[in-house]
């Protein structure tokens, strides 16, 4: 009588604990080097590859009184056409910091250009050393992933997460944020380890990876506006698994909330300072919701812009963003400032159809993944990623298709190990927090900022999407493998 297969380990955890994975051990090592090698390829390039400064940086950097180096540039101004290396610390009276769990990064690397310079070096400092020190966060985050799934004997789990760093976080469409000052480096950071965590503490919860779990939570709620609700909604995706079948996922759902209800309370708070920037980003926001998304999905922009309480003259800018319209945005549209997304919300029951068409035009927005809007090496004019860097940007281009693929396919594979029963605790949670991100990050940033940028503010989207298909299929092929080999 032949032996009966194993089971799949994405059903049965202890699929892949069974000896004969040493083979799993030398390619998950081989992949961690791949990583460690396009990270550093990429930071060595010269000239320097990132994406180039707007204003989102400068609100960060006002934190640190740190700027561009520029003789005879207003420190503050923009340069989009190519990144910029070399910074200084500069006094700006009327700058206005705005806080960001990537201030982290930032802090550190700002306070190694003061020591620097109190041990005698000069006021320039270059932004490499700041992505240096992101590239060595990453790998030692993912390094200790790795040890701790091989310490509870998953080596398929090991394996799928080094294919993903090493295929898709350190692709350029993630490591051109190393050499630049916006917060979506960070909020990357602290989603990929909050999952990876969540995945650690739903195989085996332990004081540590809850503790790490709840802090990674708080950094990635707090890492941008856009994400205050988002480690909440990731402990929600948990829920339904949690009371159905699965009890084990109460202790990574606890520690989501615990380190995602303080950072939503410190964003709030953030929201309501009364400065002048806040204003500006509330008005702009508005002004890209409207203009760039709501009214061109409408077939009656007038009445609808009438509905939300605003002039029907609004209807005229519809197509436009904060960057393009042809007036002060107020002029523009007449009370476009004080509209509230709970109105917004209000056409749900009125003009459904709006809504429906707004959101599914938001995969085609989110491509390309790098967004050619910004120019990426320096000293160039809007100069794309050079011919010999691969990149998973080229294989997506502006495919909506693939775009769609890779936001529906972890609500998929959630739904049948849900369906299916008898999952494993690690694959409904990885399942469910890769829907997560990959469908609420393009809602909320439409909603908050409409299509403008839509590509970088919810740049976690398609990384969400992709690291599940290629996670779940290398785990699954590891687990294939292994019940040949035994």
């Amino acid at each position: 009588m032949p032996p009966r297969p194993l089971p799949s380990p994405l059903l049965h955890p202890a699929a892949a604990r069974r000896p004969g994975a040493g083979w799993r051990d030398i390619a998950t090592w081989l992949l961690f080097a791949l990583a460690a090698l396009r990270g550093v390829l990429l930071l060595a390039h010269d000239p320097l590859l990132a994406l180039a400064n707007n204003y989102d940086q400068v609100r960060y950097t006002a934190c640190l009184g740190l700027y561009p180096y520029r003789p005879g540039v207003p420190p503050q101004q923009q340069n989009y056409q190519a990144p910029l290396r070399t910074y200084a610390f500069q006094a700006q009276a009327d700058a206005v910091c705005y806080w960001t769990s990537d201030l982290l990064f930032q802090g550190a690397a700002a306070a190694g250009y003061r020591l620097a310079e109190g041990l005698g070096g000069g006021p320039l400092h270059s932004v490499r050393s700041l992505a240096a020190l992101r590239l060595a966060a990453w790998l030692l985050a993912a390094l200790l992933l790795q040890r701790a799934w091989r310490r509870d004997g998953r080596s398929d789990l090991a394996l799928a997460h080094a294919a993903c760093v090493a295929v898709l976080a350190m692709d350029p469409v993630n490591t051109l944020l190393l050499g630049g000052w916006y917060a979506e480096a960070g909020a990357l950071f602290f989603a990929w380890f909050a999952v990876g965590l969540a995945v650690l503490a739903a195989q085996r919860a332990t004081p540590l990876r809850l503790l790490l779990l709840a802090l990674a939570a708080f950094g990635l709620g707090t890492s941008k506006l856009q994400h205050l609700l988002l480690p909440l909604c990731l402990g929600g995706a948990l829920l339904l698994p949690a009371l159905w079948r699965t009890p084990r996922l109460w202790a990574p759902l606890l520690a989501l909330l615990l380190g995602g209800l303080p950072a939503l309370a410190l964003q709030a708070w953030q929201m309501q300072r009364d400065n002048g920037m806040t204003a500006t980003i509330r008005l702009a926001n508005n002004t890209d919701f409207v203009l760039s998304a709501l009214l061109p999905a409408s077939a009656d922009p007038a009445r609808t812009a009438q509905r939300l309480g605003l002039d029907a003259r609004c209807a005229a800018a519809s197509g436009a963003s904060i960057y393009t319209v042809t007036e002060p945005a107020e002029q523009a549209c007449p009370g476009i400032g004080g509209l509230s997304r709970v109105r917004a919300l209000g056409l749900l029951g009125r003009e459904p159809g709006t809504l429906g068409r707004m959101l599914a035009r938001a995969p085609a927005r989110l491509l390309p993944w790098i967004p050619d809007y910004l120019g990426v090496v320096e000293g160039g004019e809007v100069a794309p990623l050079p011919a010999d860097v691969p990149s998973l940007d080229r294989l997506l281009g502006r495919r909506a298709g693939l775009a769609w693929g890779l936001l529906l396919a972890p609500l998929a594979g959630f739904l049948w190990l849900l369906l299916r029963g008898h999952a494993a605790a690690p694959s409904l949670a990885f399942a469910g927090l890769a829907a997560t991100l990959a469908l609420t990050v393009p809602v909320v940033s439409v909603f908050g900022d409409g299509y403008a940028e839509l590509a970088k503010h919810a740049h976690l989207a398609l990384n969400a999407g992709a690291a599940w298909l290629l996670g779940a299929g290398v785990a699954a092929l590891a687990g294939r493998r292994h019940r040949h080999v035994t």
